[in-house]
């Protein structure tokens, strides 16, 4: 009877640490992808910026 508990909480904290593993892994990815898209858009937003500065010193 005892085994059996034994056992059960095993696959209990297998099963908890298998969920666990999946789900950050699943974070790290997500992550990586917004850390890409917000370099991305940074460097857009630069350009634009240093666009939008040259073309004011133009006119001015």
């Amino acid at each position: 009877m005892i085994g059996l508990i034994v056992s059960e909480v095993i696959l209990y904290a297998v099963a908890a640490l298998i969920g666990f593993a999946i789900g950050w892994r699943a974070y790290v990815m997500l992550a990586a992808q917004r850390r890409e898209a917000d370099i991305r858009e940074t460097e857009q937003l630069r350009a634009a910026l240093t666009e939008a500065q040259v073309r004011r010193a133009r006119v001015s």
